[in-house]
């Protein structure tokens, strides 16, 4: 199989694509030297893209001159890597180690841009036969304000209309050589929220002057648990984490102010916004029955992710065939970690799966945003497998 060959034909060059990200990480909305090395790597294989998308986002064009199936329209297929770092210091001592200390490409968006750059050459070359387009994303920011978004509302998904995204992610929890796949819900939708509560501060040894803030929040903290175990079912999972609370400034005064701040996980947005309004009643009343006041704001974050089951079939298929069936494993179920592909998947059809990174014989706990990540590079060449065949299967099969 010719393409195959050509894939291990590119894999050193993508692995030292791969580790020359992996060695200057950027941090989100930080990404100009990225941006600058994938541009110059399709400039070089006469690649046609536009950088500076939605801030140092890069969207690269191949256009298919092949015929499309009979009976079908000419598909245009998004491919999406994302490209930003973590603030995480790397402890793992290899040749091409972060040279900024105190940044890590700890989840993988290193190898998921180089798999990319490798799926976008061997495309290339096979351009005069591929019967429709595809499109490239090369997203900033996933990690904090969400790039896809920005992306998308720049106009990513149009000219022409993209009717599906495919999109990978590393995961140390699978063997290197493998793909993972999973059916329907995959990862959760997310809200922040701050709540602020306002009682009346007094002498530490006089409470009854007062309406302490402190006392008010500790409640809070522990009645938001009750929307999880009483409110949701329990086959509707969701999370509320209380990530920081502040308040008083001295150990004898009763604080006028405490703030609360955390996180609500949902497996749809349903139940992420019944859960935003059971926390706004129960602030808002448990801080009155104690005779203080409170307001919640809320910052909406990633919407759930959604696998289109028609995309799925094929990509399983695709695996399968370029694989085989061993390699193939599923998601047992879905994560509540958020990921901004949730985008895509509301905005078209799309297929989000993971490739497994782990080397069975690497002796360090390894686990995504750790300092101590070191995946399998092997994991690259599954990559470019999967995004290349895969995309070749959605041209033959969908519908």
């Amino acid at each position: 199989m010719r393409t195959r060959e050509r894939i291990d034909e590119i894999f050193e060059e993508i692995v030292g694509i791969r580790r020359e990200l992996h060695a200057n990480p950027e941090l989100s909305q930080q990404e100009v030297k990225t941006s600058q090395i994938i541009s110059e790597f399709l400039t070089k294989y006469e690649i046609n893209h536009e950088t500076g998308i939605a801030g140092h986002g890069v969207v690269a064009m191949i256009k298919g001159k092949g015929k499309a199936v009979e009976g079908q329209r000419f598909f245009t297929i998004g491919i999406r890597a994302d490209m930003d770092a973590l603030p995480i210091d790397e402890k793992m001592d290899v040749p091409f180690k972060s040279k900024k200390k105190g940044i890590m490409h700890a989840c993988g968006h290193d190898i998921h841009t180089a798999v990319l750059l490798g799926t976008a050459k061997i495309l290339k070359e096979m351009e005069d036969t591929i019967p429709g387009n595809i499109k490239l994303f090369f997203e900033p920011a996933e990690e904090t304000i969400g790039g896809a978004k920005q992306m998308i509302e720049a106009g990513c998904l149009m000219n022409p209309t993209v009717d599906a995204v495919i999109g990978l992610h590393i995961t140390p929890e699978v063997e290197a050589g493998m793909v993972q796949f999973r059916r329907g819900k995959m990862n959760a939708a997310s809200t922040e929220f701050e709540i602020t509560v306002e009682g009346i501060a007094c002498h530490g040894a006089h409470p009854e002057n007062g309406v302490d803030t402190i006392v008010a929040a500790s409640s809070l903290v522990c009645m938001l648990q009750t929307i999880v175990t009483r409110n949701l079912a329990p086959t509707n999972p969701g999370v509320i984490t209380v990530g920081q609370i502040h308040g008083g400034n001295k150990n004898n005064v009763i604080a006028k102010e405490t703030v609360i701040s955390g996180i609500i996980r949902a497996l749809d947005n349903g139940a992420r916004n019944f859960m935003k309004k059971r926390v706004k009643e129960i602030v808002e009343n448990v801080a009155c029955g104690l005779g203080a006041k409170a307001k919640v704001q809320f910052t909406d974050s990633y919407p759930a992710l959604v696998n289109n089951d028609e995309l799925g079939d094929i990509l399983e298929a695709a695996a399968e065939k370029i694989l085989s069936k061993e390699k193939i494993c599923f998601l047992q179920e879905p994560s509540l970690g958020a990921d901004d592909f949730s985008y895509f998947s509301e905005a078209v059809k799309a297929i989000y799966f993971n490739i497994g990174c782990l080397d069975k014989n690497e002796i360090t706990h390894q686990a995504l945003h750790s300092e101590l990540l070191n995946p399998n590079e092997e994991c690259i060449r599954t990559g470019m497998l999967m995004e290349v065949f895969g995309v070749l299967e959605l041209f033959q099969q969908m519908k």
